[in-house]
């Protein structure tokens, strides 16, 4: 959760959006490569990334460095994606986290809204559902997204 808290740090400085996302990403929060299904994951549903406000998309993910088990999607406004594609690498450095393509779907256990556009999924099998939720709401500007 230490890249919640430095988000809300660089929210309130005031600093512009910024991720990136080296694939398409549609308003349902999928990326175009996950659309396509491969044949051993015909069989399970699709992942679909929770939390995402109307009008809003995935602009870019962040993956913690501490901790690869939660990784966040960033959203904000379609128009924003170049912004956000733009500082990305400086804002990941900046918060101990990295760049990455997509976040990991398939042990997501939750999804905690950091706030300031960030959707972080935590994944087993280090997290649980249950421990994910405790960590997420023991930060003052996260909830859990059911």
């Amino acid at each position: 959760m230490k890249i919640i808290v430095a988000f809300a740090l660089f929210a309130s400085l005031s600093v512009a959006s910024v991720a990136c996302s080296k694939s398409e990403t549609s308003t349902t929060g999928t990326t175009a490569a996950s659309a396509a299904p491969s044949p051993k994951a015909a069989s399970a549903p699709a992942f679909v990334q929770k939390g995402i406000p109307g009008g809003k998309v995935v602009v870019g993910y962040i993956q913690d460095n501490q901790d690869e088990s939660q990784c966040s999607a960033v959203v904000d406004a379609p128009e924003k994606k170049e912004n956000f594609t733009k500082n990305a690498d400086k804002v990941a450095a900046m918060f101990k986290g990295k760049v990455v393509s997509s976040c990991p779907t398939g042990n997501v256990v939750g999804t905690c809204s950091a706030g300031f556009g960030m959707l972080v999924n935590y994944s087993g099998p280090k997290w649980t559902t249950e421990t994910a939720k405790k960590d997420c709401t023991s930060h003052a500007t996260a909830t859990w997204v059911d």
